[in-house]
């Protein structure tokens, strides 16, 4: 198929068996000739995996600019009818001139803007309260790459991955 590895940074697994006792490279990207011409500088990097079992993998070129983060959203924000509201109130009372193009764009940043605050009025900051679980996740990981997880540490991994 003339595709090769790209080169990785980060961890040497992907993978790893909830309880440590395994670890695996099983995710992986694979780019051409022509990918690395166009894009030099193209790696592979592991990412935190938190409270999965996989690693996320993130291929990232030094030269290129891949365009703004994507718009998040949460499940809990889904059952909460308020959220509904505030999605048609700031959709509807947005009411924007131009090509279609432009209107979609500063309708969904206008959204945003609402939603953060929103989310800060009715939960607090729940991506900073979540940010410092993952932190926990991730250290209780680090301190445990080349030996298994103790009981102690197993249940505080459970313990952590249910708050999210």
């Amino acid at each position: 198929m003339e595709v090769d590895e790209a080169p990785w940074v980060g961890s040497k697994f992907t993978w790893v068996r909830p309880n440590g006792t395994t670890r695996s490279k099983l995710d992986r990207f694979l780019i051409s000739l022509e990918w690395r011409t166009k894009w030099p500088g193209t790696a592979q990097y592991t990412l935190e995996r938190n409270f999965s079992d996989h690693y996320p993998i993130l291929l990232r070129s030094k030269y290129a600019d891949w365009g703004p983060k994507p718009f998040r959203i949460l499940d809990c924000w889904l059952s909460d009818k308020s959220f509904k509201k505030i999605v048609i109130k700031t959709w509807t009372s947005n009411q924007q001139r131009g090509w279609g193009g432009y209107v979609l764009k500063e309708k969904i940043n206008a959204l945003k803007v609402k939603i953060r605050e929103w989310n800060k009025e009715h939960y607090g900051d729940t991506f900073e309260k979540y940010k410092k679980i993952e932190e926990e996740l991730n250290k209780l990981e680090d301190t445990t790459t080349d030996r298994h997880l103790t009981h102690h540490e197993m249940m505080t991994r459970k313990q952590l991955q249910e708050q999210l």
